[in-house]
């Protein structure tokens, strides 16, 4: 409906245009629940249901692996005051 119609019908029967809002307000109501439902089903991801990783369809990236290990602190490698073991050179190898 135009502006004009609008005033039109709001000046002869005022009726016409609460029947008018009324209907689109059951309109935005319905839209309204099928954009919720519709954005839920695309929030779903193998994570979160029980869908196969193959329908992740719009996840950019795999997470990375979070390691439950702890920093321990300590240099890698041998650590000071171990005395190690190595062979002894001997004169005819075999």
């Amino acid at each position: 409906m135009k502006r004009d119609e609008i005033l039109s019908y709001c000046a002869s029967n005022p009726e016409i245009i609460v029947a008018y809002i009324e209907s689109l307000e059951s309109q935005v109501k319905e839209l309204t629940e099928r954009l919720v439902a519709l954005e839920s089903r695309l929030n779903q991801n193998s994570r979160n249901s029980s869908r196969p990783p193959s329908t992740d369809y719009f996840v950019k990236e795999k997470p990375n692996p979070k390691s439950l290990r702890k920093p321990s602190g300590k240099k890698p490698g041998g650590q000071e005051g171990h005395p190690g073991t190595t062979l002894d050179m001997v004169d005819h190898p075999e």
